[in-house]
């Protein structure tokens, strides 16, 4: 029996934490300076280094901008933010992700998904279609909601290698922790057996070069979720 080791946030994750937590709400704005690092650190009572680099963080989320001689000014983290900001955001909303962001994802992903399906069809022969069978399986077996989810993203993202495309599997592996989390609250309300059914007809389409059954598949069990935001929004 393994156990994981407990670690305790440093105080500058907390620092970003916070200062996240204050734009996502509202309660700084888009455009607003931040307080010098100087008054930052005694009214947060931790030193100027972790105030330094709390701010370095922010910038690379995309949640603050630093200017040089100016100061630090609250940024449109929809303009400016990278997956990690969806991260922070899946954080503030207590791990879940709200209608519009799990929308914007599912669009993203049927874009990329349905490319992905038309080039293996092109370029992959059977005998490396062949190699996702044993996922297929860990699917149908996996004991629980979230294993049987984190092998349907094997399945996809093993899909993605083969395309041939280079950046695909990275772009894909950018969207693990979000569609990790969407495909187990489809195993909550669908079941786990339906999961590997879909992907099975999926996988048959593809073992038959059949492309359009394949796009037609991946489009529609999309955006049957987008109609059923309800159920995965917060």
């Amino acid at each position: 029996m393994g156990f994981n080791k407990i670690t305790a946030l440093s105080l500058t994750d907390l620092f970003v934490q916070q200062i996240e937590n204050m734009i996502l709400s509202g309660e700084l704005a888009v455009g607003e300076q931040l307080p010098p690092a100087r008054e930052l650190s005694l009214r947060m009572g931790v030193s100027r280094p972790v105030i330094s680099a709390g701010l370095v963080e922010l910038e690379k989320l995309g949640f603050v901008e630093i200017r040089p001689r100016q100061g630090v000014f609250v940024c449109d983290y929809r303009r400016r933010g990278t997956m990690e900001t969806l991260v922070a955001i899946m954080r503030y909303n207590g791990g879940a992700l709200r209608q519009n962001e799990v929308r914007s994802l599912l669009e993203t992903r049927e874009a990329m998904e349905t490319l992905c399906m038309r080039l293996v069809c092109e370029r992959v022969g059977v005998e490396e279609l062949e190699q996702l069978a044993p996922i297929l399986d860990a699917i149908r077996d996996a004991k629980d909601n979230d294993e049987a989810a984190e092998q349907v993203f094997l399945f996809h993202h093993e899909l993605a290698v083969l395309s041939g495309n280079v950046l695909m599997p990275l772009l894909y592996y950018s969207f693990k922790p979000q569609s990790v989390y969407l495909w187990s609250l489809s195993c909550k309300r669908d079941g786990i057996d339906r999961l590997y059914r879909v992907k099975l007809e999926l996988y048959t389409a593809l073992l038959n070069w059949d492309v359009e059954s394949a796009v037609a598949q991946t489009r529609r069990v999309i955006q049957d979720t987008i109609r059923d935001l309800s159920f995965f929004g917060a």
